[in-house]
């Protein structure tokens, strides 16, 4: 359960292009202009995330231009438009494909399909997408665990190719280091939405977005957030399947001290 927590944290911040840590250390890593500004409420509503996984750790600047199965996943769910249910949102990562297709993975349905292919798409549009239960003629299994997104994808702006990888490596060295492994899943991801928040880290189930994350940050976020169950306000931007402004009364609720101004028109 997201309980409210409010410890105050060693966060890092932004001064001018320079990133400092919580002990007010420059970290050293400069980083493209590009103002902070208040992150609550800065994920746009959408209900479902398909997250294709390609095996590799660079896309084209648009995911919908790829010639694979991502890019044709992406272009079949656009083409729907109004015949959407639910926003979706399709992006890929870097798992790794097994055998002659792709896995996929599905929040807030948390599900794994396994080695879909081409000829299956249309099968998956129908039921998971449109219908918006299990493909049954796609083998799938449950997933558990807490399965981290990392938005690596410098070829659609510079920000998250500066931010992004940094932050995987950290990640991937405390996971490593408190032996979460088996539990805590790390993945490369492409483009998300809101590069100009790089570095951003999404983190599944509970679909939380966070945003200006610097390696600093990376043990806060694991203590609190996916080991602790809270939220991290001063890092959130929002979560799947809230809109806007609920993302803002739902921080406002459990962290008064941390509302944002009003959305912009």
């Amino acid at each position: 359960m997201i309980t409210g927590d409010k410890t105050a944290g060693k966060l890092p911040h932004l001064d001018g292009r320079l990133w400092y840590n919580g002990d007010g250390q420059p970290m050293n890593a400069p980083i493209p202009p590009s103002a902070p500004e208040p992150l609550p409420g800065t994920v746009k509503f959408y209900y479902r995330h398909l997250i294709v996984g390609t095996g590799q750790t660079e896309w084209p600047a648009h995911l919908e231009t790829a010639a694979d199965l991502a890019g044709e996943l992406a272009r079949a769910v656009a083409a729907l438009g109004e015949a959407l249910p639910h926003p979706t949102k399709v992006t890929a990562c870097d798992a790794a494909a097994t055998g002659s297709g792709c896995d996929i993975l599905v929040f807030p349905d948390n599900l794994r399909y396994r080695r879909v292919t081409m000829a299956d798409l249309p099968g998956l549009i129908a039921e998971q997408v449109l219908a918006g239960r299990p493909a049954t003629s796609i083998p799938h299994e449950a997933l558990d665990g807490v399965h981290i997104f990392i938005c690596t994808h410098g070829a659609r702006d510079q920000r998250c190719g500066v931010c992004g990888p940094p932050l995987y490596e950290r990640f991937a060295a405390e996971i490593a280091a408190r032996g979460l492994e088996g539990h805590v899943h790390l993945y490369r991801s492409s483009h998300v939405g809101g590069h100009r928040y790089a570095g951003n880290v999404l983190i599944y189930p509970t679909g939380d977005w966070y945003g200006y994350v610097t390696p600093a940050a990376v043990p806060v976020l694991l203590d609190r957030a996916i080991l602790g169950g809270s939220i991290v306000p001063e890092l959130w931007r929002g979560r799947m399947g809230l809109s806007p402004e609920a993302q803002i009364a739902l921080l406002a609720t459990l962290f008064p001290v941390h509302q944002p101004p009003p959305l912009r028109p």
